[in-house]
């Protein structure tokens, strides 16, 4: 199938997921952002991180051809994640008093159980590769893989920030009452996280990663306060978006296409892997890290927007939204596996044996997480958890 082909049909998918069953909102909402709607969201951005990981795939070996449009636009998905997440964790702290008792379990435990069930997966499959072709770990760094410090493949560093998120939400919000008080003190921590991950660098080796090495541990993660900041005044903001409606959207629309234009130019300048070889390495990371998080605030501006006019819902997309994180965790295995497919056959077989694969393999460990946390909820019931 040729590549330009493969890149209509999964925009035609992800049109038809997100959109199916949708529906004018009622103008009386006055709220319009909420863990459901944005649980199927993330349903429909978990697709496109699958097709997003696949392209950066083949993008190193300089084959994405058309499919490269999924390249650019991985950092708004996870931006959307950390958003929903500090929106959430602050609007049950503002409803419920009682939020914090049983947080570990609640939210902590969620994110943990999925993580290292994915993480033995990658590190028994480092292990064989290792035995197939004749290379050996260290003892040092299969205990640390094994207990998760070692990241055995990178691509599990979103569970690991979200988790410190979620441990400092608890920490802070177990003796702090005022909202406000709550989200300055969680900026500073992300702040701080943000600055380890931008002198941190790249991980030295393809197999094995510490904590905080490369550029996705902090080009997204400010959204998780502005997320907190949202629901502190969504009935302020919510207002003023329905009043000017029209002229957020436009404004919105042309800023969109504005930054994106100038995001695909900062990275063929290159944003990325500076300390490589560029003696002022970090100014060229702080540029690319200002103008992401400008892309990505308004990126969220945009479907906040477009949210208070539309709503969504369909059985397909509350299936995805579930096994979400299951999927970012395990996309780049099925990826990896496959990969000989693409060879063999092309796109057209290669990318919906990866989707196949990796929604078979999440929904498998989002059942036994399910069984370990002791609850109920299943695949198809359409109750968020």
């Amino acid at each position: 199938m040729d590549l330009t082909i493969a890149l209509y049909i999964c925009l035609a998918v992800l049109g038809v997921i997100l959109f199916a069953g949708s529906s004018i909102r009622p103008v009386s909402d006055a709220a319009f952002f909420d863990r459901v709607s944005s649980k199927e969201i993330q349903g429909a951005l978990a697709v496109f991180i699958i097709f997003h990981q696949t392209v950066v795939a083949l993008e190193a070996n300089g084959e994405a051809g058309d499919m490269e449009f999924f390249y650019y636009y991985g950092i708004l998905a996870v931006a959307f994640f950390f958003f929903s997440s500090g929106f959430g964790l602050l609007k049950r702290r503002m409803t419920d008093e009682h939020y914090i008792k049983g947080f570990m379990r609640r939210r902590i435990f969620t994110v943990l159980v999925p993580f290292f069930i994915c993480n033995y997966i990658y590190l028994t499959d480092a292990l064989l590769n290792n035995i197939i072709f004749r290379k050996s770990f260290g003892f040092g760094e299969v205990i640390l893989s094994f207990f998760g410090i070692f990241l055995v493949n990178n691509e599990m560093w979103f569970a690991v920030e979200i988790m410190i998120l979620y441990a400092a939400f608890r920490l802070v919000f177990a003796k702090i009452r005022k909202p406000l008080t709550g989200i300055i003190i969680m900026t500073c921590v992300v702040l701080i996280m943000m600055t380890i991950g931008l002198f941190s660098g790249h991980s030295t080796t393809g197999i094995m990663s510490y904590w905080f090495k490369g550029e996705w541990w902090y080009n997204t993660i400010f959204m998780f306060p502005i997320g907190m900041l949202y629901a502190y005044k969504e009935e302020q903001i919510n207002k003023v978006i329905k009043k000017a409606f029209a002229s957020i959207l436009i404004a919105s629309s042309i800023l969109f296409i504005i930054m994106d234009h100038i995001h695909r130019n900062l990275i063929s300048i290159s944003i990325y892997w500076t300390e490589d070889y560029k003696p002022h390495h970090i100014l060229d990371k702080l540029t690319g890290l200002g103008q992401e998080t400008l892309f990505e605030l308004i990126f969220l501006i945009l479907v906040i927007t477009l949210m208070s006019r539309i709503k969504i819902g369909n059985p397909v997309i509350k299936f995805f939204g579930k096994i979400s994180l299951e999927v970012i965790m395990l996309n780049y295995l099925m990826i990896d596996k496959l990969y000989f497919l693409y060879t063999m056959y092309g796109i057209g077989v290669y990318l919906p044996a990866v989707v196949t694969g990796t929604i078979v393999s999440a929904s498998l460990v989002y059942l036994v997480k399910n069984i370990v946390l002791e609850r109920r909820s299943g695949l198809f019931d359409g109750k968020v958890t």
